[in-house]
């Protein structure tokens, strides 16, 4: 820790406890649309990105509607929850703000929308901790590779091999792990299939964030 230049956080999953309430804004769509949707089908459009999502609900379920319309919906389900409901994990909090009175610098590397991050992060008190974001839409891919990490990275003004990076999702503990960064696995209710992969990819598997604060 004592060398550590910079900490790129993943958002959904690993700073917000946010993964269930993503399934529950699926769910409510689909209800909204009179669609009951069984819990496979709603984790397997969980787990894509939006811009996956929605050319794949509007053909398979909703061909009468544009896919700007069905994008609405999502979005202001999604705002209100990231500006009132999803708390933080517990311990991240104050886990950021030790680094931050560290002097280490902290970035966020998300595959999310910026507004919905912020509003999120004001409301949990870590917003003004931050000092650089990276989307996934900036590098025009998701987190099977790593280059939304690189640029988290060069935002920071750092190396890789200086930094730590924090995720929940194996793809992205992955490929962050293959471009020389040092990478803590989260856990999470959604990520349990992937524990022992998790390990094996990661320097380090915390289960819940005060593993770390009794190290800083």
């Amino acid at each position: 820790m004592i060398d550590l230049k910079g900490a790129i956080f993943d958002v959904d999953g690993t700073i917000l406890d946010s993964m269930t309430a993503w399934y529950d804004i699926t769910v409510d769509y689909f209800r909204g649309q009179g669609i009951i949707l069984g819990s496979s089908e709603a984790d397997k459009i969980q787990n894509m990105t939006l811009e996956e999502s929605i050319p794949y609900i509007r053909n398979k379920y909703l061909p009468q509607m544009s896919a700007e319309t069905i994008f609405a919906g999502f979005k202001a389900r999604m705002e209100h929850a990231y500006r009132s409901t999803i708390p933080p994990k517990s311990g991240v909090c104050e886990y950021i703000r030790r680094l931050h009175l560290r002097g280490v610098r902290i970035a966020v590397a998300t595959s999310g929308f910026p507004e919905l991050c912020t509003s999120a992060f004001r409301r949990i008190g870590i917003y003004g901790y931050i000092d650089a974001y990276a989307y996934s839409s900036e590098v025009g891919c998701g987190k099977d590779r790593p280059d939304v990490y690189l640029l988290a990275a060069k935002r920071l003004g750092a190396m890789p091999c200086d930094c730590e990076v924090y995720e929940d999702i194996i793809t992205g503990v992955m490929s962050a792990k293959k471009a020389g960064f040092t990478v803590t696995a989260v856990a999470d209710l959604t990520n349990a299939h992937d524990k022992e992969r998790l390990i094996r990819h990661s320097d380090h598997y915390i289960t819940g964030w005060d593993e770390l604060l009794s190290k800083i």
